[in-house]
């Protein structure tokens, strides 16, 4: 298979770095073919320190039904149609058809049905990783210096605040948790794929970022079975609206989420966040 350039992104970032050396978001992008990335799901991870966003599989000649621009339109209808039906459901006729486009353009800009599929998940990652990128800079600029515990805290909250509006606010989110849903449930060889990219490219650094933090704040090492338990439930505050949105609100009592309902959220979030981590660091000095 055709090696596949790959941007830097995923449901939550998990490089392994030191925060002296981290990512640069702003940097070339990397080039992974399908097997590496396989490879790399069971290895250590690595930072590429040349990393963007860059076009999926061909670049579109000029006149070719506005290039990028069709190639956008063909991945937002995929994401809607593999998020309601499926892969398997799904066939390149309706997505041609609901992207207004015809169906050779999906084999010329993403070689079939299983690129495209792969296209969505790279879209959501480089999307996610540029919602994320301002809380996670800004952090990392406090940790160059010599941040205290109310300091580390705070990062945390910064981290879950940024999540709760990328999940909360966009609406391209809702699709991105159906597709999720959906690649969860795949039988087929490729299963898992698309989560590999989103890792590889967004949600492992951020985890790892959140776990530096939280170890620090209680004094454990990072990959310490306490420090993952602690991150994974703080983030799962907002994951929940992630995986099962409209059921969570329906728990709440709520049928859709106005200005007063998303800062009153919040506001629980964050007291709930600040009150575990200053209860965990107590608990280990």
């Amino acid at each position: 298979m055709r090696s596949r350039q790959f941007i830097p992104f995923g449901r939550f970032i998990a490089i392994d770095i030191s925060l002296s050396n981290g990512i640069n978001w702003h940097d070339k992008p990397y080039v992974a073919s399908k097997q590496a990335m396989k490879k790399d799901i069971h290895s250590k991870p690595a930072i590429s320190e040349q990393a963007t966003l860059s076009s999926h599989r061909r670049s579109a000649p000029v006149g070719y039904a506005r290039g990028q621009e069709t190639k956008l339109r063909i991945i937002h209808a995929a994401l809607e149609l593999f998020g309601a039906r499926g892969y398997e459901q799904t066939s390149t006729r309706d997505i041609a058809t609901r992207a207004g486009v015809n169906s050779p353009a999906l084999q010329y800009y993403f070689e079939g049905k299983e690129g495209l599929y792969l296209a969505c998940a790279e879209h959501m990652a480089e999307r996610g990783r540029v919602l994320m990128a301002p809380a996670v800079e800004k952090v990392r600029t406090i940790l160059a210096g010599k941040p205290d515990r109310d300091a580390l805290i705070n990062c945390v909250w910064m981290i879950i605040e940024r999540a709760a509006d990328a999940i909360l606010l966009s609406r391209e989110v809702d699709a991105w948790a159906r597709f999720m849903a959906w690649e969860d449930l795949r039988q087929d060889k490729s299963r898992g794929e698309a989560q590999a990219i989103i890792d590889k490219c967004f949600r492992r650094e951020v985890n790892i970022l959140l776990r530096t933090l939280v170890g620090r704040i209680t004094g454990r090492k990072p990959d310490d079975a306490e420090t993952r338990i602690r991150t994974v439930t703080l983030m799962g505050q907002i994951s929940v609206f992630f995986a099962m949105r409209e059921k969570a609100l329906e728990d709440i009592g709520w049928r859709e989420l106005d200005e007063g309902r998303l800062k009153m959220l919040k506001t629980i979030i964050r007291s709930q966040t600040f009150g575990a981590l200053k209860s965990a660091a107590k608990s280990n000095d």
